[in-house]
């Protein structure tokens, strides 16, 4: 396995040195030896372990875009640069800072790489999702490394810019653009390290453990640690667009080892191997392998302990988000009265530091649920956000967060019932290995279409329910999620001119409008929810109400927005 995490990473090293001497020859290179690879793959192995290493050797490859994506923009800031009159901003640079992110990796990691080193090898189905982790894991590490050693910061006197330049990661801020500016006493590892954070829109560019500044931009915040933080602060102060006085100018941040963020230290690492690796699951089976447990207790103890953390997903996501009670009393006074309206008058909202436009709910069920939204959606009109709220309050009463797990079992318990299936009955594998193969990767390619299939279906549910309970009924609801759809375009669309390459900036689709019919078909086929703009256009027709009516119209839909040019 380790092998083809390899080969993926080549191919792509190998694109990418060619294309530096002819950019053509650069993409023939890597058909010709990735064709080569599958050829050798399916002469020298069996199923399905042919299966298991292309699929390895094509997320590594994949993976390494992180390296590709950035280097243009690299290259144009750099010649910009040439031609301006800039000041260099000076970074403390300290080399524990990037070991330190290195060793909580590895601490996350450490459970599933103990699984592929003394796991068994009837195991492979876990070690192949271990493997897929590491493809994604390794670069996204590397990158943070390199950037680390690399990272300059300048500021541009002339054009008043902010430029921030590694190999792979470059931005150009202006800094009439910054909404908010603060110096933190430290960097805080639990908000910046990628693995502990959930709704992160944070860029981190810090090289020590001294002063932070922290620069929100719309759509993303920026971490650096530079020497005279204060000069820097009052510079760049100086030049907001805004002259709205900021609340907090100095944040004292604790150690991450302080005991005062203990619990939130433990809650993060929790979270890290649970919901984004899989190292308590393999530790777990580890541990009663040791212990020579029976096969059907490992399977009762490894279904008790996904209930256990379904169980504790909201506090769990809680720790993650640094999610704290809103105190905006506008926002709980709508909020007391939706949930008062849907039943649910326990139900708690918290918000999250983020400059995404988001909110959920979480929790296995009712008495154990809150709904977040994030620090830029409480931003938005009382309105939009009453109708976000009333959205999210059917989510929990439906307790769609917990039927939206168990509906995975089911096609889990068929993939895992055609394999043992094929491995009994059919009695040469060799001869039918094409067909098993496509057989297999059908199957896979199926699964995001189920999930998208039910998941849609309680997001239409959710807009109509919740519509229900607003004053302003279909078309407030209308409004709330075209005003979140707007905020969401332009955020997108600063984050990539912050990081995007001059002239080739291609602004984002509205959300609002109807896209072409192959983008139509993704929203709608592979997505959570259905795409925006017809959710705003069905809920702008008041012929529609939540029954067969409407969901026969979201089938078809669903079905001629997917597959008919029109």
């Amino acid at each position: 396995m380790v092998t083809f995490l390899s080969i993926g990473i080549l191919i792509s090293v190998l694109g990418i040195c060619i294309t530096f001497i002819h950019k053509r020859s650069g993409m023939v290179g890597e058909i010709l030896f990735a064709s080569t690879v599958v050829g050798w793959t399916f002469h020298h192995y069996s199923f399905p372990d042919v299966f298991i290493a292309l699929s390895i050797a094509s997320s590594s490859y994949f993976a390494m875009y992180v390296f590709t994506d950035g280097r243009k923009k690299t290259r144009e800031i750099k010649d910009e640069l040439f031609s301006l009159q800039v000041k260099e901003i000076e970074l403390h640079r300290e080399n524990k800072r990037v070991i330190i992110d290195v060793l909580i990796t590895g601490f996350i990691f450490l459970g599933a790489i103990m699984f592929l080193l003394y796991g068994p090898e009837e195991g492979s189905v876990m070690k192949f999702l271990i493997m897929i982790g590491f493809a994604t894991m390794i670069p996204e590490l590397i990158k943070r490394i390199v950037s680390f050693l690399t990272v300059r910061a300048f500021y541009g006197e002339e054009n008043e810019y902010l430029y921030v330049v590694t190999p792979f990661e470059s931005r150009k801020y202006p800094l009439a653009d910054i909404e908010h500016l603060s110096i933190e006493s430290s960097v805080d590892l639990l908000k910046l390290h990628p693995l502990l954070t959930l709704f992160s829109s944070n860029t981190d560019f810090t090289t020590s453990f001294r002063h932070v500044l922290s620069l929100r931009f719309p759509g993303e915040t920026s971490y650096l640690t530079v020497k005279d933080s204060s000069k820097w602060y009052d510079l760049f102060q100086s030049k907001r667009e805004t002259n709205e006085t900021l609340l907090e100018q100095h944040v004292s941040v604790l150690p991450f080892y302080h005991k005062s963020n203990l619990k939130r230290l433990l809650g993060k690492l929790y979270f890290a191997c649970t919901v984004k690796g899989i190292s308590a699951y393999t530790s777990l089976i580890l541990v009663l392998m040791f212990l020579n447990t029976p096969v059907w207790m490992m399977i009762v103890i490894g279904l008790l302990f996904w209930t256990f953390n379904l169980y504790v997903s909201d506090r769990v996501l809680k720790v993650a988000m640094d999610a704290k009670e809103v105190a905006d009393q506008r926002v709980l006074q709508v909020a007391d009265r939706i949930f008062t309206k849907a039943g649910i008058p326990n139900v708690n909202v918290y918000e999250t530091d983020s400059t995404q436009y988001n909110g959920l709910a979480t929790g296995m069920n009712i008495g154990r649920s809150m709904v977040t939204l994030t620090s830029a959606t409480l931003k938005l009109p009382i309105e939009s956000i009453e109708a976000i709220l009333a959205h999210e309050a059917v989510h929990v009463k439906k307790r769609d967060v917990l039927f939206g797990q168990l509906l995975k079992i089911p096609y889990l318990l068929l993939i895992i019932g055609v394999v043992v299936l094929l491995q009994q009955y059919v009695s040469n594998i060799a001869e039918n290995m094409m067909p098993i193969f496509f057989l297999l990767w059908l199957m896979m390619l199926l699964f995001p279409i189920q999930q998208s299939f039910y998941l849609q279906w309680m997001e239409l549910r959710a807009d109509y329910l919740g519509a229900a309970m607003l004053e302003g009924g279909p078309t407030q609801m209308a409004e709330g999620l075209a005003e979140l759809a707007s905020r969401q375009d332009e955020a997108a669309k600063k984050v990539i001119e912050y990081g995007g390459v001059e002239g080739k900036k291609e602004s984002p689709r509205s959300s609002l409008e109807r896209s072409n019919w192959f983008l139509r078909f993704l929203e709608f086929q592979l997505m959570p929810h259905p795409p925006t703009y017809w959710r705003i256009q069905i809920l702008r027709d008041p012929t529609y109400v939540w029954g067969r009516r409407l969901i026969h119209k979201w089938l078809v839909d669903r079905t001629t927005e997917s597959f008919f040019w029109r």
